[in-house]
């Protein structure tokens, strides 16, 4: 097992993206911490984990909230010793043209993207520092890096405040790579491109979903959607002690949508 005994955070680890990798890492003997705010969700991923006989707990945590990561973090250190592994995984998008957002649109995808990313960053580092290990692993996206067309309405993914928040999330973990590497801290990225998910068809209609794949689909080389547990054995690698000697990098995870940007 790669992450046996392992104290492992996943945020927003309720579903989706990150349910996948709370229940990969469960698979390889880590101790899974689920954070997220959706509280029934989360607990029933942790009953799922226990059920398939691993170890997770549940925390309903407000990742934008710098006081509320930090008493968080506390209780995890006092009940699991430590703080082993971050990912950095809680997000949301706003779908609609940058000219008819306000403040609270940007703000309320800055604040959870970017914002939780970095609080939830500075609560674990000093753990991790302290035992002169930690893994860190922020997920971003391939939209930090390139652009998306609209479909219909609705963008396909890249609004204005969430791809400026993931580009944001890439240098994010240039920072901290360099400022916790000699700590023993590693800090890497993930970035996914087109998955699968509860949420790819929360707020459209079937036409607009089957032009949305379609779409996102023929922007990858793969021409195909990853799949949830590709994703989380990319995550895994960040985690493991696979990756060692590996900071300060960013993995796309996108079926080669970066080479036809």
């Amino acid at each position: 097992m790669r992450l046996k005994e392992r104290v492992a955070i996943v945020t927003g680890g309720a579903s989706g993206l990150g349910k996948a990798i709370a229940l990969r890492f469960a698979s390889e003997g880590a101790i899974v911490i689920i954070v997220d705010v959706n509280e029934a969700a989360m607990v029933e991923t942790a009953e799922q984990i226990q059920g398939l006989g691993g170890k997770a707990r549940a925390y309903k945590v407000d990742v934008t909230q710098q006081q509320e990561l930090r008493n968080f973090m506390e209780d995890v250190v006092a009940a699991e010793g430590r703080v082993d592994i971050l990912v950095n995984n809680a997000g949301v998008t706003c779908y609609r043209p940058f000219g008819s957002m306000g403040d609270a649109d940007w703000n309320a995808v800055l604040d959870l993207d970017l914002k939780g990313v970095f609080f939830c960053a500075q609560a674990a580092a000093p753990y991790m520092e302290r035992q002169q290990y930690g893994k860190i692993v922020n997920i971003s996206s391939s939209l930090g890096t390139g652009t998306t067309p609209h479909i219909g309405d609705l963008t396909a993914g890249a609004s204005a405040p969430y791809a400026s928040a993931k580009a944001a999330v890439i240098q994010l973990t240039k920072t901290l790579a360099r400022e916790l590497g000699p700590s023993g801290v590693n800090v890497n990225c993930v970035a996914p491109g087109f998955f699968l998910t509860p949420l790819t068809g929360a707020t459209r209609s079937p036409d607009e979903v089957a032009e949305h794949i379609r779409v996102r689909t023929s922007m990858a080389v793969l021409n195909r959607p990853g799949r949830l547990e590709e994703l989380a054995a990319s995550v895994l690698f960040f985690a493991s002690d696979d990756s060692s000697f590996v900071t300060g990098h960013t993995l796309y995870v996108d079926g080669g949508r970066t080479d036809r940007m």
